[in-house]
């Protein structure tokens, strides 16, 4: 056999691979999160900061921060290629209370706005809700990792001639205590007239005075709040990640095809001696027991029973999968609950004649509006068995349906409305309870002094409203200054005693 030879390689590196040998080159691995250049986010940061120095510090929440609120949202909309732009109206609807009125309830709708509206813009449109609402729990769940890989990436733009790892390190041992010292040192020196003092004391020369510290301390803070929402764009992958929903715990031995069966014959006859209890005394007009009144009758059932059918629907969601395979089941189940919302009605009735003798209250006027919202959750549950819809789908309308009611009454001013009624109807009244509602039962109570001539709050210290910043500005507020503003003609003309 003859040798083949390939002429033109030298005999030293006909043997030597060392080319082949050289080490592949490194490449990033592939995640759930598209690496963006970090300087038009530090840029975007900048300008948030700037503006929401401008609209927030030292102000009262009110126009100015739902109006943050859009500016935050619109710079994520338009760094997400100007896609889900329905998310902005969404935040817009969520924001509307807090533009109403400045309270815990408004403030909660706004931050529910944001997440969810960062939710919509980061899906890129409408998914499905439970595709929505997971992606903004999702991104609530992730704001702290977010943070940190987002001071990582400022660190590395920085000093991008240090190692990645000493600075992730330094990072993930520092953030925490940074972080939220500067929150807490903020709002120390705000409280702390004493330490405020030290801090002028030991700044050198004076240049720096405690406000320009805590302005600067709100910078810091508000720019750690701004991070998850510019890195929200760059997160789109992982926050799309699929949402199988929450599973329901088994339920437990007790509860079984027998155990359902005879607690729904127990319950309906239960139920039905109340049910008929209420037909006679308040509906069919029957006299009540001698030493007994409508109202102390109202009073006594109001509220246990609309506890009675909160339970009541607990049960039957549990009770309503036993109900399957049997009819009878399925009828004696239907019946209970239609008893409940009877039951809830006449809980309704119950407190209108307590409160057309003894008035309103904040603790009424709740109680009457989640016995509507217990009503309507209960009918659901007829629906849910009648179309044999799952329980997600009863829990999901449910939630639904309590936040609508939150929503609509956070347009409602209860004060005012209770101060109206108490003292244009005929009830005992109770001056002290009247007289310390707030500033936006004044309208009512000045109406009410003008039309008996005579005092009837001393020294309760509210005073016209004025709005003197425009950032606290409220609908609600806006109201109560014009109202204020023009008095009525009795009460021109009418010299006040003095005391």
């Amino acid at each position: 056999m003859k040798t083949f030879l390939v002429r033109g390689v030298p005999n030293s590196v006909q043997m030597d691979g060392w080319w082949m040998s050289e080490p592949p080159r490194e490449t990033t691995p592939k995640t759930g999160t598209k690496e963006q250049p970090f300087f038009p986010r530090l840029i975007a940061l900048l300008a948030l900061v700037i503006s929401g120095d401008a609209l927030t510090w030292q102000a009262d929440a009110g126009l100015s921060l739902a109006l943050f609120g859009l500016l935050i949202l619109l710079v994520l909309w338009l760094r997400n290629s100007r896609s889900g732009g329905g998310g902005l109206v969404v935040y817009a609807l969520l924001a509307l209370p807090l533009v109403e009125q400045s309270q815990a309830l408004s403030l909660a709708f706004f931050g529910f706005g944001l997440v969810l509206g960062t939710s919509w813009i980061v899906l890129g449109g409408w998914q499905g809700i439970t595709r929505w609402l997971s992606t903004g729990l999702r991104f609530v769940l992730s704001a702290p990792a977010a943070i940190g890989s987002e001071l990582s990436a400022a660190a590395r733009f920085s000093t991008a001639h240090r190692p990645e790892t000493s600075l992730t390190s330094i990072v993930q041992v520092w953030l925490l205590p940074l972080g939220f010292g500067l929150v807490f040192a903020s709002l120390l020196l705000s409280a702390n007239p004493m330490m405020e003092s030290w801090l002028a004391s030991i700044s050198p020369s004076h240049w720096l005075s405690p406000n320009a510290i805590k302005r600067m301390l709100f910078w810091c803070g508000l720019a750690i709040v701004l991070l998850p929402f510019l890195a929200a764009a760059s997160m789109q992958e992982r926050l799309k990640l699929g949402f199988t929903g929450p599973r329901l715990p088994a339920a437990p031995a007790t509860l079984n095809a027998g155990s359902v069966c005879r607690s729904l014959i127990l319950f309906n006859a239960l139920f039905a001696l109340q049910t008929l209890t209420d037909v006679a005394y308040l509906w069919g007009g029957v006299a009540l027991p001698e030493g007994m009144t409508y109202a102390a009758y109202a009073h006594r059932g109001a509220y246990p029973l609309l506890a009675t059918a909160l339970l009541a629907g607990v049960f039957a969601l549990l009770a309503r999968p036993f109900t399957e395979g049997s009819q009878v089941l399925r009828i004696a189940l239907l019946a209970w609950v239609a008893q409940n919302v009877f039951l809830v009605l006449s809980s309704l009735l119950r407190l209108e004649l307590y409160v057309a003798q003894y008035g309103l209250t904040h603790l009424r006027m709740a109680a009457a509006i989640w016995m509507v919202v217990v009503a309507l959750g209960l009918a659901l549950v007829i629906y849910q068995t009648i179309q044999k819809r799952p329980a997600s789908w009863l829990l999901g309308r449910a939630a639904l349906l309590g936040l609508a009611a939150l929503y609509l009454a956070s347009f409602v001013s209860f004060s005012a409305t209770i101060a109206k009624h108490n003292l244009g109807k005929d009830v005992v009244l109770d001056p002290q309870y009247v007289c310390f509602l707030g500033k936006h039962a004044e309208p009512a109570i000045r109406a009410y002094e003008a039309a008996q001539g005579q005092r009837l709050c001393y020294g309760r210290g509210v005073k016209d409203i004025q709005i003197t910043d425009w950032r606290e500005w409220g609908f609600r507020d806006s109201r109560l200054q014009a109202s204020l503003a023009s008095p009525s003609k009795f009460e021109e003309a009418a010299v006040w005693p003095t005391y």
